[in-house]
């Protein structure tokens, strides 16, 4: 698959790689939820007694294994319309 625009620039991707798409998908979700916990931690709803550095460092890290583990697999469905959307540039082998 050849796609060109934004003045010649082409992408080039190979044919037939459904298992790269689907991947590349579950990976625009994981960092779409990754940022939508990283906004709802940022929500000032309550003074944090436990507060700190460290403690925000690992609810970052929590944030981003839940976001890991539910992209493609939960009902969000961002990976599945990303799929959808891309995959008739793919081409099946």
């Amino acid at each position: 698959m050849e796609v060109k625009h934004l003045s010649g620039f082409a992408l080039t991707a190979p044919q037939g790689d459904r298992a790269a798409l689907r991947k590349a998908a579950e990976g625009f979700e994981e960092m779409l939820l990754t940022q939508f916990l990283k906004a709802a931690r940022s929500a000032p709803l309550a003074e944090d007694m436990t507060g700190g550095a460290g403690v925000d460092q690992f609810r970052a890290m929590f944030d981003s294994e839940i976001a890991r583990a539910s992209a493609g697999r939960t009902g969000f469905g961002i990976a599945d319309a990303v799929e959808r959307q891309f995959g008739r540039y793919v081409k099946d082998r």
